[in-house]
């Protein structure tokens, strides 16, 4: 099992990825996505032909590809903000936990110390 610092750059590591993945991804489908010339002529003498735009069926795999990411990106985000949250506050539980068995643990402590003398006179007097 992982500690937390381990998990955390992971997290951290996903992340990263995540969003270089979708800016890559966004940029080629704003570069895709507008005509450009080849600024060369099929023959000399001719205009320069432009590129055609890519192809709708393309340009919406494009815009899913995107999309998932930035949603998977999201989803990864708050996973790990509540996890996170769950581990804060776990942790406190622990602590609440332990001060309270530490409490228990004095109380049981003083109750099994001998009296001293005065109390057990004064215990005795009250039979």
């Amino acid at each position: 099992m992982m500690d937390g610092r381990e998990w955390r750059s992971w997290q951290r590591m996903f992340l990263l990825l995540f969003g270089v993945l979708g800016l890559i991804l966004g940029a080629l489908l704003l570069y895709l996505s507008v005509p450009r010339y080849t600024g060369m002529a099929t023959r000399p003498g001719e205009p320069s032909q432009p590129v055609p735009p890519l192809p709708l069926a393309e340009r919406i795999a494009l815009i899913v590809s995107v999309a998932s990411t930035l949603l998977t990106a999201l989803g990864f985000i708050s996973t790990t903000a509540l996890a996170w949250r769950k581990e804060r506050r776990e942790s406190r539980s622990a602590a609440l936990e332990e001060q309270r068995e530490q409490l228990e643990l004095e109380k049981l402590r003083r109750e099994l110390q001998p009296k001293s003398e005065g109390e057990q006179k004064a215990a005795a007097s009250q039979r």
